[in-house]
């Protein structure tokens, strides 16, 4: 039997309004994301998505998953 060993890291996510009334979201944990919706709903909807695009582009394989009762605090399991 083989054994997978699985890297989990936390990312904080900051969202703040621009002055176009867009909102942005950022992270401090994950170098050149940048996700920008008209609705926080549609934001907190695309964040995950971004993630996986960006770890992607470094050729990183990765699962995103918001903590429970968090939208800014996002799990980022390494395959």
């Amino acid at each position: 039997m083989t054994s997978t060993e699985l890297k989990a890291k936390i990312a904080h996510i900051r969202v703040e309004k621009g002055r176009a009334g867009l909102y942005y979201a950022t992270s401090p944990d994950l170098k050149g994301l940048l996700v920008a919706e008209s609705t926080t709903e549609a934001l907190e909807k695309a964040i995950p998505n971004a993630i996986v695009a960006l770890c992607a582009a470094c050729g990183v394989n990765i699962v995103v998953t918001a903590l429970d009762g968090h939208s800014r605090l996002f799990c980022l399991v390494y395959k």
